[in-house]
């Protein structure tokens, strides 16, 4: 049997997917819409969220001198309403 027909090689789609990722990724950077997206994740990241995640109630935040709890589960990171981490108490 002789086949006549050409077929493009499995390497070439692969490549061909990589670059239109990659000029999508640069796209959205150079027309400034990736900022708004992260601006977006950054305004719903709270303590209380991340509280009500652990079945915890918010408790007071951390100073930037402790970083720490007296009670509770201490919780790093910077977000909306505790720039220095949170304190989820237990739910009685």
């Amino acid at each position: 049997m002789s086949n006549k027909g050409q077929s493009i090689s499995i390497n070439t789609i692969i490549i061909a997917a990589i670059a239109l990722a990659v000029l999508v990724v640069l796209f959205a950077i150079f027309t400034g819409r990736l900022g708004s997206f992260t601006k977006g994740v950054q305004e719903t990241d709270t303590c209380a969220q991340k509280c009500s995640s652990l079945n915890s109630n918010p408790g007071s935040h951390p100073t930037s001198d402790t970083k720490s709890c007296a009670e509770g589960q201490y919780i790093a990171g910077a977000y909306k309403d505790g720039q220095y981490g949170c304190c989820c108490l237990a739910k009685p």
